[in-house]
C-alpha cells in the first residue's frame, strides 16, 4: 500500500500528523505533504511546505501536477483533511482520475449541531468533484448521524468512526509558552473561542463583560478563528484588538500549550471544546447567552444577512447555487428537515448545559465547580479521546486497499 497525505495548514497537518506516524510505524510507504502555517497555503508556494515519509527517494512514476512534486510510487490512497475548496478540489481530481486513487477525507471539525449553513455546506460533498471522496472518518457516532441528517441515507456507508486524529499527539511547552504569553502566576487564566457566526456581536459582548469583571484575578485570551483576523468583516478588531487586555492566540501552533495552561475555556458548543475534553478544564457555554443553534435555524437571519462572503447569508449561498428566489432556496434546505435540526440541537443543548457552565452576565459562573462531562465527550469522540484514531484509519486503510 502506498500512501500520500496533503495538509496545507497547521491545522490540517496538526490532524493528519497521527497517521503519517502509524503508517511509518507499520513501514508502509507514504509521502505526507504539509505546512505548518497558521493561514492556509498552495503547494505552488514551495516555502512553505515540507516533504516527509518512507519511500525510495531514488524512484519515481510520474509528477502529481497539483501538488507540484514527483511522486516516488503509485498512490493507492489520497489523505485530506478538506474538500469543498482549492487546492484539494483539483488534488482529489488528479488523483482520483490520473492515478485511480482512493480518497479518504478526515474530519477535522466535529458536527453536533446542525443548521441551515451545515445542510448547504454538505451538499456540496454531492458535487464534482468532491463527490470523488470514498470516505469520509468521523469522529463519534453521534455526528454521523448528524451529518446524515443534512445529506440523506446513501451518505452512510462512505462515513466511518474512528474518532479524533487531531488530539492523539497533543504538544506541550509551557515553559516557552508562558513567556511568550506572559503568563501572571498570580492570576488565573481564561480561553476565550472566537465567534464568527452571526451571534458575534453577543460573543464579543460577553468578552467585554468578562474582562471587566476579571481584569484583577485573571489573564483571558482570545483564540480566532485562523482567518479571522484577516477576513474583511472582522480585521478593523484587531491589532488592537477590540477588547483591551485580551491576548490574542494568533499562532495557531500555540494552541495546545495555551489550552493546557488555561484553566478555564470559553466559547459556544463546538469542536473548541475537545481541548478543554483533551486537558480536563473548566467548560463555560456561550450557548445560554447567544443562542447560535436556534438563530442559525432562522431563515430571516439567513435573508437579512447581505454582506460579501458571509456563510450565514441567503444571498452568499444562493449565488453558489445558483437560486433566484427566497422560495427555491428554502425548498434546497427544506423546512422539514430545519425542524429535525431544531429537536436534534435542543436535545444536545440540554445536554451541554447540564455537563458544562453556563454563561451569565454577572460571570457568577466563575464560582461555580467544573462538572461531570463523561456523557457529553462521548458525543464528540466515540472512543473518549484513547489515541488509537490513527490506529483504527490505518486499519480501514488496509482492509479496504
Amino acid at each position: 500500500m502506498n500512501v500520500v497525505i496533503y495538509a496545507g495548514d497547521n491545522k490540517y497537518y496538526k490532524t493528519l500528523l497521527p497517521i503519517a506516524l502509524e503508517l511509518r510505524k507499520r513501514g508502509i510507504q507514504f509521502l505526507f505533504m504539509f505546512s505548518e502555517e497558521t493561514q492556509l497555503k498552495f503547494p505552488h508556494q514551495k516555502e512553505y511546505f515540507f516533504v516527509d515519509g518512507d519511500y525510495d527517494e531514488s524512484k519515481s512514476v510520474g509528477v502529481s501536477e497539483t501538488l507540484g512534486i514527483d511522486l516516488p510510487f503509485h498512490p493507492d490512497a489520497l489523505i485530506i483533511a478538506r474538500e469543498r475548496w482549492q487546492p484539494e478540489q483539483s488534488i482529489i481530481r488528479e488523483f482520483k482520475e490520473k492515478f485511480n486513487s482512493k480518497v479518504f477525507c478526515v474530519e477535522v471539525s466535529t458536527h453536533i449541531l446542525n443548521n441551515i449553513e451545515n445542510r448547504l455546506e454538505m451538499l456540496s460533498r454531492m458535487q464534482y468533484p468532491q463527490n470523488l471522496v470514498d470516505y469520509f472518518f468521523e469522529h463519534s457516532s453521534y455526528a454521523k448521524e448528524r451529518r446524515i441528517d443534512c445529506m440523506d441515507e446513501s451518505y452512510r456507508d462512505k462515513c466511518i468512526v474512528v474518532g479524533n486524529p487531531r488530539f492523539s499527539l497533543p504538544n506541550s511547552h509551557t515553559k516557552d509558552i508562558s513567556s511568550k504569553y506572559h503568563i501572571d502566576k498570580s492570576k488565573k487564566q481564561i480561553l476565550f473561542w472566537g465567534v464568527i457566526n452571526t451571534t458575534r456581536d453577543t460573543a464579543i459582548k460577553a468578552l467585554s463583560v468578562l474582562r471587566e469583571k476579571t481584569k484583577d484575578t485573571h489573564q483571558i485570551f482570545y483564540k480566532p478563528y485562523p482567518g479571522e483576523p484577516y477576513n474583511q468583516k472582522f480585521q478593523h478588531q484587531f491589532q488592537p484588538f477590540v477588547v483591551d487586555g485580551v491576548q490574542v492566540v494568533y499562532d495557531e501552533d500555540d494552541i495546545f500549550d495555551v489550552a493546557s495552561l488555561c484553566d478555564i475555556h470559553v466559547g459556544q458548543t463546538s469542536s473548541v471544546f475537545n481541548f478543554a475534553f483533551m486537558f480536563g478544564k473548566t467548560i463555560v457555554n456561550l450557548d445560554s447567552v447567544c443562542f447560535g443553534y436556534e438563530r442559525m435555524n432562522d431563515m430571516d437571519v439567513y435573508f437579512n444577512e447581505t454582506g460579501n462572503g458571509v456563510e450565514d447569508s441567503a444571498k452568499f449561498w444562493m449565488n453558489i447555487w445558483k437560486v433566484n428566489t427566497h422560495d427555491e432556496f428554502k425548498r434546497l434546505i427544506g423546512t422539514d428537515r430545519i425542524e429535525r435540526f431544531k429537536e436534534t440541537n435542543k436535545e444536545l443543548i440540554e445536554l451541554v448545559k447540564s455537563t458544562t457552565i453556563s454563561f451569565d452576565w454577572e460571570c457568577n459562573f466563575l464560582n461555580q465547580s467544573n462538572k461531570n462531562s463523561t456523557e457529553l465527550i462521548k458525543v464528540f469522540d466515540e472512543f473518549s479521546f484513547d489515541g488509537k484514531s490513527s490506529i483504527r484509519i490505518v486499519n480501514f486503510l488496509e482492509k479496504t486497499i
